[in-house]
């Protein structure tokens, strides 16, 4: 497969347009010249069809689909989904309030997180928050005292962790009995029971998360059957619940994998519930604004050394730390059509003192000299969101395009303002 093919398998929304990468009818090239460094770009219509076809998918189910903000908090995101009838999911204190400016209703908001602090918990409640997806029996039992002492009832699930490989790598599994997330499935019944007796707590749904980049439909299945088996046990015991949480992680391609279509990751939940008086609730992420969103980046230099080429870029593990956390993949294709001529390996590496500040090991690329661009692709989720200033380095802007227009929406950063945003203590 030719890069041409691989960047319209990946990232459709992207093409070249006399010899210029472009999206959204957007000459990518004006706007890394605008940025004067790394800068994220995110295709709208991009981000909007791929929020329909979930929507499409569940027609004739009862469902609500809050998007998780934790793949991307870009504000225009939010903003538009919000516009479409999308809910969202947040896993913190700080992405409530980002998603409550952007106007997303509280009424729409699931509130997930393995450590909430009261005072998120506090923060929820007051807010009004659709959903609190309750993680352990301690976080229970604060949320009960701290809905009473407001005089108000938390609507809760329990998100329990049904004991499932997801099918994934181990670093982003998170549905079996070992990892840190949910309530031990044969835990979940007791806590419910007792949930359902006490004051300031309203069981509103049961809850599952098992992992994300998932690939298999039937690891699906698996944890949503063990789910269904605990919801019928509880009706039977007087807990009456409303809403079955799947979760998210749905997978996109990076390079040759084949992720569920959505349609039959919505077949099988849609089974899964057959017969159920349950709305569905789903939190898709990487699935919406993966394909959505690229990282460009600019050749600082080329150098051979032990027979290897090393391009060196401007942007670095602190912009896109997916390939240095997970080794994980980002097919990386040039702004400019080279043209008919030889790719050859390079290992690609960014500029930061570090040597796992790298993104990729002897990678087929074509001839590239300083001041040439390159795009990652399939970068907009889990990557402007996972970024830092190490090395003193300012986060990379961010902008998005669409019907010929484009912005940023996080402007580019500079050297005064990390240095405004410290300060040495007067007694110092």
């Amino acid at each position: 497969m030719n890069f041409k093919d691989q960047l319209a398998s990946i990232a459709p929304a992207f093409s070249y347009n006399h010899g210029h990468l472009e999206a959204g009818g957007v000459n990518l090239s004006e706007v890394i010249e605008a940025a004067k460094g790394p800068v994220y770009v995110y295709a709208l219509d991009s981000v909007l069809e791929n929020f329909l076809g979930f929507k499409e998918a569940f027609s004739g189910q009862p469902t609500r689909i809050c998007y998780a903000m934790k793949a991307n908090d870009c504000v225009a995101i939010l903003k538009l989904l919000s516009d479409v009838g999308s809910g969202v999911d947040v896993v913190s204190g700080g992405e409530l309030a980002l998603a409550m400016s952007a106007g997303i209703p509280a009424d729409k908001i699931v509130f997930s997180g393995v450590g909430k602090s009261d005072s998120e918990l506090a923060q929820a409640v007051n807010a009004g928050v659709m959903q609190i997806n309750v993680e352990t029996a301690y976080e229970l039992g604060q949320l009960a005292k701290i809905a009473n002492s407001m005089g108000k009832e938390a609507p809760i699930a329990l998100r329990v962790n049904p004991d499932v490989e997801a099918g994934t790598l181990d670093q982003i599994s998170t549905g079996r009995a070992t990892d840190k997330f949910g309530i031990a499935y044969q835990d979940a019944a007791r806590l419910y029971m007792e949930a359902e007796k006490t004051p300031g707590l309203a069981p509103k749904g049961i809850a599952m998360h098992i992992g994300s980049q998932i690939g298999d439909t039937d690891f699906l299945a698996a944890a949503c059957a063990k789910l269904r088996s605990l919801w019928e046990s509880l009706a039977t015991s007087g807990v009456k619940l409303e809403r079955f949480d799947v979760g998210g992680g749905l997978g996109i391609r990076y390079k040759n994998e084949d992720p569920p279509l959505v349609q039959a990751y919505a077949d099988t939940i849609k089974k899964a519930v057959s017969g159920l008086n349950a709305e569905v609730v789903l939190e898709p992420g990487r699935r919406i604004v993966g394909p959505a969103g690229v990282l460009l980046s600019t050749v600082i230099s080329v150098k051979e050394a032990a027979g290897r080429r090393f391009v060196i870029l401007d942007a670095a593990m602190n912009d896109l730390i997916r390939p240095a956390l997970y080794k994980a993949w980002h097919e990386i294709v040039p702004l400019t059509d080279p043209g008919k001529v030889q790719w050859t390996p390079a290992d690609v590496v960014g500029p930061v003192c570090e040597s796992t500040d790298k993104f990729a090991d002897q990678r087929p690329l074509p001839p590239l000299l300083p001041g040439d661009r390159v795009a990652f692709l399939a970068a907009g989720a889990y990557g402007a969101v996972m970024g830092s200033e190490y090395n003193s380095r300012p986060r990379a802007a961010e902008a998005v395009v669409r019907g010929g227009n484009w912005s940023f929406t996080r402007n580019p950063r500079s050297y005064n303002d990390i240095i405004r945003e410290q300060h040495a203590p007067s007694w110092l």
